[in-house]
């Protein structure tokens, strides 16, 4: 297995899992400042692959926003978003989230996930990515995780070939990019691949 659920349940969290180098954790609302400096740190690095935002999107204030959204909707089983951090730190080095889920007879959802710009290269991404797709596959009884890519994102692309994912064809004007709207690379894993 390549996570385990942390039942201590620190107190800025609602979810923990852990991994070998990692701790994944849906946070509470309290830790908006954590969030909005690593996002504030690699906005530059990001947005070449993010979906568009304002200056607005940047702030402690807005990010305590998204923080309630991401924990009402968390408990209502819409979305499952993990903050990183490597184990023993609590310095925010990525997100791992798992959203748009069916339930019923499709049982399927999508992946997003980007990383601090001084942590790539070193397998911490595939680590959280291999760990939360087993997740939602044990915990959440997923069988498909879905993940849409830019084509010229060649380091994405490689690591979910790495990780088993299966290229699915094209998505036409899938998201709001960096100003426009692009067309994404469609790949799929299924819950007996890993």
């Amino acid at each position: 297995m390549f996570y385990e659920i942390d039942t201590a349940k620190p107190r800025c969290s609602l979810l923990s899992i852990t991994t070998d180098r990692l701790r994944m954790s849906v946070l509470k609302k309290s830790e908006f400042r954590r969030v909005g400096d690593y996002l504030r740190r690699n906005r530059d690095f990001h947005q070449e692959f993010s979906q568009t935002h304002d200056d607005n999107y940047f702030t402690d204030n807005m990010q305590k926003g998204y923080l309630d959204f991401d924990a009402m909707s968390f408990k209502d089983g819409r979305i499952v978003p993990l903050w990183i951090t490597l184990k023993g730190s609590d310095v925010i080095i990525g997100r791992v989230s798992f959203f748009n889920l069916a339930y019923g007879g499709m049982m399927n959802c999508a992946a997003g996930y980007h990383l601090d710009k001084e942590h790539t290269g070193q397998g911490y991404m595939t680590e959280a990515l291999r760990a939360g797709c087993e997740f939602m596959f044990k915990e959440y009884k997923m069988h498909r995780v879905e993940a849409f890519i830019l084509p010229e994102n060649e380091r994405s692309i490689a690591l979910v070939k790495r990780l088993g994912f299966a290229y699915e064809g094209k998505r036409i004007s899938y998201m709001h990019i960096n100003g426009a709207y692009r067309d994404h690379e469609a790949f799929y894993l299924l819950s007996d691949a890993l």
